[in-house]
C-alpha cells in the first residue's frame, strides 16, 4: 500500500466521522429547537464552523498514526513517500469528481433558494453537497489505487 493510499484512507475515515458528528449535532439542534430562534444561523454557522479545525487537526495526526503504525507493521525504517505521475492522475480524478459533484449540489441548492426554501435548510443542503463531494472524490481515488487505472 502506497502513502498516498493510507492518506486517502485516513483522508475517508475523517470525513466519514466528522461528517456524521455534525449531521447529529444539527439534528439535535434542530429537534432542540435552536433553529427557531432568530439568530437560527449564527447557531448553525457556529456549530459547522468548528468542524472544519477539527477534520484539518485530525486529518494531520491520524495521518502521522496511520504512516508510523505501517511502518511499525512492515518494519520499514526508510518509508518511500514518492507521488509520481500516477498518483497526480489519480488525485486529479478524484478532485475532477470532487468539483463536479459540490457544483450540481451548489446548484441544486440555488434552486431551492429559487423556489423558496428555507436558508437555513439550503444551507445544511450546501454542506451535505460539499462534504458528499469530498467523500465522493476521495472514493474515486481509493477505486483508482485498487483498480490501478
Amino acid at each position: 500500500m502506497s502513502h498516498e493510499e493510507r492518506n486517502n484512507i485516513v483522508a475517508i475515515v475523517v470525513s466519514v466521522i466528522t461528517n456524521t458528528y455534525i449531521l447529529i449535532r444539527l439534528r439535535g439542534l434542530w429537534a432542540e429547537g435552536a433553529f427557531d430562534r432568530p439568530d437560527a444561523l449564527m447557531i448553525w454557522a457556529r456549530a459547522v464552523l468548528w468542524v472544519v479545525p477539527i477534520a484539518i487537526v485530525g486529518t494531520i495526526v491520524l495521518t502521522i498514526l496511520a504512516n508510523i503504525v505501517f511502518a511499525i507493521a512492515t518494519r520499514d525504517e526508510n518509508p518511500d513517500f514518492t507521488v509520481d505521475e500516477r498518483d497526480r492522475m489519480f488525485q486529479m480524478r478524484g478532485m475532477a469528481v470532487t468539483m463536479v459533484v459540490a457544483s450540481f449540489g451548489f446548484l441544486g441548492c440555488l434552486v431551492a433558494l429559487a423556489f423558496g426554501w428555507e436558508a437555513l435548510v439550503v444551507f445544511t443542503l450546501l454542506y451535505v453537497a460539499f462534504a458528499a463531494g469530498d467523500l465522493i472524490g476521495n472514493l474515486v481515488k481509493f477505486v483508482s489505487y485498487r483498480v490501478g487505472t
